[in-house]
């Protein structure tokens, strides 16, 4: 896999915003929060552009992804937040550019799509993070700040990842497995079936979380997950934040017993609780890394570097 370089103090973070707009009043407190690290901000047309709920027309939002790759004065790449819109974009991305131009991305929820596509086009490790409205408006917390460092400035050697202190994994299916893992959010991993960004998962970790989706949808889209036939050569789980996703009838499953039901019986490990999603703290995942996962021990480890 390619591997951007590693953010370093004075460093360039380039702002896109691929998916929905935000106000302006969030984005001048965070980018004076992330100003405050140590890092120079250079915001993209589509920061403060509006199309309908986008930030700016499809053509715009995929412009900047591709000009910010290319500029090499552009160390890093952030995104401003979710919501929607980057499937859109899919077709528009240049990634013979993004694959020669290596660098680091970090977003979540949304941009799920974008980590998808890239890893898989342009074959670069990229990371399941903070966003800049999304988690940079107040002071970034403690823990959350250290697992974004230890990945994107010091992830040029092998680590471990772990959880916030008060917040351990958890077993649900014992076991070890290493693989290249891929994944985010669990409705936009499934909104690339029956196109070619579908991923393929055949020796794969599968990372997935999500956000206020009844107990029926996720049981609904682990289903179609097992019966696709994607999770037959899978080789294990990591179940991230699932904030909000509660039963939306009282005689539906609880969320641990629907993991439980669906996911106990494919012969692979489950580490569950990984705090990574729609959550704070909010730990960071290199995707499309190799790693290892050892859900009797309760670790994950990164096996290689991520960033060079």
């Amino acid at each position: 896999m390619n591997r951007g370089k590693r953010l370093e103090p004075g460093d360039t973070i380039g702002i896109i915003a691929p998916a929905s707009f935000a106000s302006s009043d969030q984005i001048e407190p965070a980018v004076t929060n992330l100003t405050n690290i140590g890092y120079r901000v250079r915001l993209g047309k589509s920061s403060f552009s509006r199309w309908h709920s986008f930030a700016g027309d499809d053509q715009l939002r995929a412009g900047d992804i591709n000009s910010f790759f290319e500029d090499d004065t552009v160390k890093a790449i952030i995104c401003l937040r979710g919501g929607y819109g980057v499937l859109r974009l899919l077709d528009k991305l240049d990634y013979n550019l993004i694959m020669n131009h290596p660098k680091i991305l970090v977003g979540y929820s949304d941009l799920t799509l974008l980590h998808l596509s890239i890893n898989q086009r342009a074959d670069l490790i990229t990371f399941h993070g903070p966003m800049l409205t999304s988690n940079f408006t107040a002071e970034l917390d403690s823990e959350t700040k250290a697992s974004f460092e230890d990945a994107l400035c010091f992830g040029y050697q092998p680590y471990q990842i772990t959880n916030p202190h008060n917040q351990p994994l958890q077993k649900l299916v014992g076991g070890k497995a290493e693989g290249v893992v891929i994944g985010g959010n669990l409705t936009l991993l499934m909104s690339t079936f029956g196109t070619k960004y579908q991923p393929d998962l055949k020796d794969k970790i599968l990372f997935i979380e999500d956000v206020k989706e009844a107990t029926y949808r996720i049981d609904r889209m682990l289903t179609q997950l097992i019966l696709s036939g994607m999770l037959q050569d899978l080789k294990g789980i990591i179940i991230g934040s699932f904030n909000e996703c509660n039963q939306s009838d009282p005689e539906d499953m609880p969320l641990e017993e629907v993991f439980l039901d669906r996911l106990a019986n494919l012969g692979i490990p489950v580490i569950a609780n990984f705090q990574s999603g729609h959550c704070v703290p909010l730990m960071t995942l290199p995707l499309g890394a190799l790693i290892g996962i050892d859900a009797d021990q309760l670790t994950i480890e990164i096996l290689e570097k991520v960033v060079d």
